[in-house]
């Protein structure tokens, strides 16, 4: 068996996320320093902090960078409004860890793997080896990834492999929730409903599912999340 750590930012989150809620329950069993279990539980309370502040800063970035070129190139006729607000952080904010979490969560997987009472099974439910790659057609749960195209519009990437395409739906956080976009045929799907007004910024999230011949098939996607803006 392999160890298995996801590449892309937001997946290795999510993964570590999930071990550190998993792995009280085989501490003990796998013989784990209790401290190293500590430390990355630590880092991964940090990281479940940053990440949302991420996409809330490059937000922010995108509003004022957009109300920058409005008040430097126009369009003339239009006023300019007040300037962007600022993000503000919280007043209590999980303690910092040691940084390179990537690293320490590669050790910590290693540790396990190296117990004589490590099993597959295990490894599974941890989430740090791959399943099978023979999964049925109505198991297999797509792997989603986003970014956004120079004309500031998101474009979603998924594998298609055996299947007709997938269900596109996107939840733009107007308190309606999730909504199907569009069926996407081929594995990128670009995003070209209308972008936020000038000077405006928003946060969406996606998620898919795979169809077959028609019908729905397999689990959801993971879900991930962009910030759009308005453009000149």
């Amino acid at each position: 068996m392999k160890m298995f750590i996801e590449r892309q930012e937001p997946l290795l989150v999510n993964q570590i996320n999930h071990f550190c809620q998993e792995i009280s329950n085989y501490e003990v069993l796998l013989s784990l320093d209790s401290d190293e279990v500590i430390v990355i539980k630590k880092i991964n309370t940090y990281l479940q902090f940053v990440f949302p502040w991420q996409t809330t800063m490059q937000n922010s970035a995108h509003s004022f960078t957009s109300y920058k070129n409005q008040a430097l190139f126009g369009p003339s006729e239009e006023l300019l409004g007040a300037l962007p607000l600022l993000p503000v952080y919280p007043t209590v904010i999980p303690e910092i860890p040691l940084g390179n979490a990537k690293a320490l969560f590669s050790t910590i997987i290693q540790n396990c793997m190296k117990s004589s009472n490590f099993t597959k099974d295990i490894g599974l439910v941890l989430g740090i080896i791959e399943p099978d790659v023979e999964s049925k057609p109505e198991e297999v749960t797509p792997v989603l990834t986003i970014k956004l195209t120079t004309g500031g519009h998101p474009l979603l990437h998924t594998v298609k492999g055996i299947y007709s395409g997938y269900e596109v739906w996107k939840d733009v956080m107007d308190t309606k929730g999730y909504q199907k976009t569009d069926t996407s045929l081929y594995p990128d799907y670009i995003d070209n409903s209308a972008l936020p007004a000038i000077g405006l910024a928003q946060t969406w999230k996606y998620k898919i599912i795979y169809t077959l011949k028609g019908v729905i098939c397999g689990n959801w996607s993971n879900e991930v999340t962009i910030g759009v803006y308005g453009q000149i």
